[in-house]
């Protein structure tokens, strides 16, 4: 068993080596020369280093300590795993869409006064994982295809509402945290008085749980994407919802993602937080006809665990919060005076609407001027 424990630990070193010789014999492009490069070659040469420190060390001659070797080793090959899954693939797959995003991204950033460095984008994804962030790896996938669409591309505002969290440590909903808990803690002592535990205890334990553990992450993301473009955001996820992905499961949870119904609920509400009363009514129209038209069921505990007043709660630390860290809003931009990409998106739902004969051709143009902007050629 020790010699094949031994031959994981030699596999990986080797694979290791492999993935830094090809990083290295690359023509990097600019944009991810100078940082992502280096950091990811660190990660790299900090797993090599412990596994030629295990070799070298004797461990792996001893049989005694094969449970231990084998225990490091699986965690040495699922750190390997995840910066070639998140770094590596997006090095190797860097090419004139990743630009663009980069691009894109950053004109994101500056727009919206985000004093970070912008991730790197990259179409690593698919269609059935979507768009996701890995904050800790500086990356947001899309799938392949992206640069040639506007509607989707509000989602990304949702990812990089992953790194203002990660960032900022979840300072923007922590009040809203132990409001949440002192809601769950009052309906659980409700429903016992009432008779009711063996109804709905169970489903308020969890959501207890889940709010603190993924979902009011969720929830601020969502409402980053609204904060930052709008009504765009709104169209965008009821696109979604309107999708095999969303369509007769809006009231679905699950570990990673609370109800769309209390998310779309929650969009909705930012909008009017926002002042963009129009839209939020156009928006709020077009979901109560979805509902109506899909006849979804509810699940019988579900208004006890997204009540409006926990949803409007997290809406308005939210608020106060970035405002505070002068994080520039949709509104803000739209009277700024110059075109912002979530005017372009914006532009981009509106004309899809309301003039969708010549819908191509906006989006195209729109990508265009975009490109040229940035420098690049036309699509």
């Amino acid at each position: 068993m020790k010699d094949f424990i031994k031959a994981l630990y030699v596999d990986l070193l080797h694979r290791i080596d492999i993935v830094v010789a090809d990083i290295n014999g690359r023509s990097i492009h600019p944009d991810i020369r100078n940082r992502f490069i280096a950091e990811t070659n660190k990660q790299f040469s900090d797993i090599r280093d412990e596994i030629i420190s295990t070799i070298n060390g004797g461990d792996l001659d001893l049989p005694q300590m094969e449970g231990n070797n084998l225990y490091k080793f699986n965690g040495l090959y699922r750190t390997f795993m995840a910066i070639h899954s998140y770094r590596y693939l997006a090095i190797r797959n860097y090419d004139d869409p990743e630009i663009f995003f980069f691009k894109l991204i950053s004109k994101i950033y500056s727009e919206h006064r985000i004093s970070a460095i912008p991730p790197i984008v990259s179409t690593i994804s698919n269609h059935d994982s979507y768009y996701w962030a890995v904050p800790y790896f500086e990356i947001i996938a899309l799938p392949c295809g992206e640069e040639y669409s506007l509607l989707n591309l509000p989602d990304m505002y949702h990812e990089i509402g992953h790194l203002l969290h990660s960032m900022f440590q979840g300072k923007s909903c922590e009040i809203s945290s132990g409001v949440i808990e002192q809601h769950f803690d009052r309906e659980l002592v409700r429903i016992q008085d009432e008779g009711l535990g063996a109804h709905y205890a169970d489903a308020i334990d969890e959501a207890k749980y889940l709010w603190k553990e993924s979902w009011l992450e969720e929830f601020s993301c969502d409402l980053v994407g609204a904060y930052m473009t709008g009504a765009a955001y709104g169209w965008t996820n009821l696109k979604l919802l309107s999708t095999g992905r969303g369509f007769g499961k809006i009231y679905e949870r699950n570990e990673s993602h609370p109800a769309d119904e209390a998310r779309m609920r929650l969009i909705i509400c930012m909008l009017d937080k926002l002042g963009l009363h129009q839209e939020k009514a156009e928006i709020e129209l077009a979901w109560q006809i979805f509902l109506q038209e899909t006849h979804p069921q509810v699940p019988k505990e579900h208004a006890l665990l997204y009540p409006d007043y926990l949803l409007q709660h997290v809406i308005d630390e939210f608020f106060a919060f970035y405002q505070n860290a002068d994080l520039v809003s949709y509104p803000e931009l739209a009277q700024a005076g110059h075109l912002s990409v979530a005017q372009v998106l914006n532009k981009g739902w509106r004309q899809a609407q309301t003039n969708s004969a010549n819908y191509y051709k906006y989006e195209t143009d729109a990508i265009n001027e975009l490109r040229i902007d940035f420098g690049l050629k036309e699509i």
